[in-house]
């Protein structure tokens, strides 16, 4: 399991990764290659002109999405906590959370930059859909 640790020189936590795994040679992310990731938790998809937010069953991958959020497989955070607290010799608690691999756009070779306005904006409205969907799970964890 990765770990929280307190990084005494730049006084900020960082999460330590204990190994370091190959990645494939073709893209799980392209368009295709669904089956290589896990089962989409939400993907946008425009049809007839209006955005569809669907999701990847286990016989049924979702095709033309604009964007992908899925679990990571190989997630740095998880929701299974182990109780291994330390203060010494250095600070170290478990790495709780969700880890989300969010595919912006199903061209492999579009940037950040060339992304346009249109995309950023989906991007932002489906960002702030997890969000909401995380905060309902801090309050039900409370």
């Amino acid at each position: 399991m990765n770990h929280i640790r307190s990084d005494y020189d730049q006084n900020k936590l960082t999460i330590i990764l204990p190994n370091d795994e190959t990645k494939p040679i073709n893209c799980s992310l392209c368009p295709g290659n669904e089956n290589m990731t896990n089962l989409s938790i939400v993907s946008l998809v425009a049809k007839d002109g209006m955005l569809q937010r669907l999701q990847d069953s286990a016989d049924n991958y979702i095709i033309n999405w604009t964007i992908r959020i899925f679990e990571s497989s190989n997630p740095v955070v998880s929701t299974k906590v182990d109780e291994l607290y330390s203060d010494s010799p250095l600070y170290m608690e478990p790495a709780y959370g969700y880890h989300y691999i969010v595919v912006a756009s199903s061209k492999h070779e579009e940037t950040f930059a060339t992304i346009s306005i249109e995309q950023w904006s989906n991007i932002i409205v489906i960002l702030q859909d997890r969000l909401r969907w995380l905060y309902t799970k801090k309050k039900s964890h409370m």
